[in-house]
């Protein structure tokens, strides 16, 4: 009977394999994949929610090339992702809303850059080429650009942020304001040194930033078939509990 259920469940899962959205390529620590362990090799499908435990950091590379390192202590919304060889239905949309994390885009940001989405509760993050850039939530949100340019949305308006700058946004009417390593507090300053660690690559289409050895080891490799499983079912579950995925309205105006 066992064997039964366990081929049942391969032929259901690999059709379902090509919908998958990500995959963990490295990882240290333990972190979640809404409220089941993440393995590396394991398979994602959006919408899920990956959150990571202290000490802990998760690279998950996309079917896009697009490259997201989630420091320790965070909470990322993969809420759509969407690749085609044709591109045309390419979409991209992310909420970090708690902890920190570097996005190294990869073609959906490059073939289609009005349809990449990276938000936090201060500002929605859009790019106008080939980007990387490292997010950190300490309440305000503080934004490195290190390759591209990186537009930030809000109630205030909309600003342009350029290749070598760091930003601070107190809040979600509040303008970007131009800030330096020195000043940022101790937390966001770690976790930008510690991201700025991680090996990645180039992002499609752009230049790399310089990067240093990949951050923490390996845990064990997932099996496939309850990996590809397992992200259809919190995909599901984080329907229920997130809102629709429409870019929210943001302003047009530079300035106030």
């Amino acid at each position: 009977m066992l064997r039964t259920l366990v081929a049942g469940l391969i032929a259901l899962a690999l059709p379902l394999a090509a919908f998958a959205s990500a995959v963990v390529e490295s990882m240290k620590g333990s972190a979640m994949a809404g409220d089941w362990p993440l393995a590396q090799g394991q398979r994602l499908v959006a919408p899920v929610v990956i959150t990571t435990e202290p000490g802990a950091q998760v690279f998950l590379r996309f079917d896009d090339g697009m490259q997201i390192v989630l420091h320790e202590s965070s909470l990322l919304r993969i809420i759509d992702f969407r690749h085609t060889e044709s591109g045309v239905t390419d979409r991209a949309v992310f909420e970090l809303l708690r902890g920190a994390a570097r996005v190294v885009t990869g073609t959906v940001a490059r073939d289609n850059p009005k349809q990449f989405f990276f938000r936090t509760p201060q500002t929605q993050l859009t790019v106008e080429r080939p980007a990387d850039f490292t997010v950190a939530l300490v309440n305000p949100a503080y934004v490195k650009v290190n390759v591209g340019t990186v537009v930030s949305s809000n109630g205030w308006g909309t600003v342009a942020l350029n290749a070598g700058s760091s930003s601070v946004i107190a809040g979600s009417a509040a303008a970007p304001a131009s800030i330096t390593a020195a000043s940022m507090p101790a937390s966001a300053s770690s976790a930008m040194s510690n991201l700025g660690l991680a090996s990645v690559g180039a992002p499609a289409g752009g230049a790399a930033a310089g990067a240093g050895a990949v951050a923490g080891g390996a845990a064990g490799v997932g099996f496939a078939v309850p990996a590809v499983l397992v992200g259809i079912g919190l995909g599901a579950a984080a329907v229920a509990n997130m809102d629709d995925d429409a870019p929210s309205a943001t302003p047009t105006t530079s300035h106030h």
